[in-house]
């Protein structure tokens, strides 16, 4: 499948997709969507194309935030304490919200894990691994994601 300027599809979320869908929400043409009613989004809030969301632990997205292709939001961590078992097969440790504020842009390949919160105005940059929380109006950037400036 080849997608263009032409072909793709921006998709509105519907009602029942979240446990609240702001005003204006949407995604480009495909996005994985694990535990829906445990997420919620303010109004225009975007998902580029191949987006993996879970909000298994809880996920709250504040109005105006968007999000670069194949950018990841994970809010729980599998338990693995049985080396007999397959980790797939142990069900989940620990489920820890994540809070990403208003108006930040989140760029390609971002990963976002389990607790953290993201202060509203932050821009993640492209391939970023978030493991701690970043404050408002903040550019951060690498793996692990570190704050290079401020945009005040």
């Amino acid at each position: 499948m080849m997608i263009t300027h032409e072909s793709k599809r921006v998709i509105p979320f519907r009602p029942h997709d979240a446990r609240r869908v702001g005003a204006d929400c949407f995604y480009l043409d495909a996005i994985v969507w694990l535990n829906g009613d445990r997420i919620e989004l303010g109004d225009r809030v975007g998902f580029n194309y191949g987006c993996w969301v879970n909000g298994f632990g809880g996920l709250t997205i504040g109005e105006g935030t968007s999000f670069g292709p194949y950018s990841m939001i994970h809010t729980a961590n599998h338990a693995m304490d049985d080396p007999e078992r397959s980790v797939t097969e142990q069900g989940w440790l620990e489920t820890r919200p994540v809070a990403i504020g208003r108006n930040c842009w989140i760029a390609m390949g971002v990963k976002i894990l389990p607790g953290v919160q993201i202060g509203d105005g932050c821009v993640v940059g492209a391939g970023s691994v978030v493991p701690r929380d970043i404050e408002p109006y903040s550019i951060a950037v690498g793996n692990p994601a570190k704050v290079i400036r401020s945009r005040r």
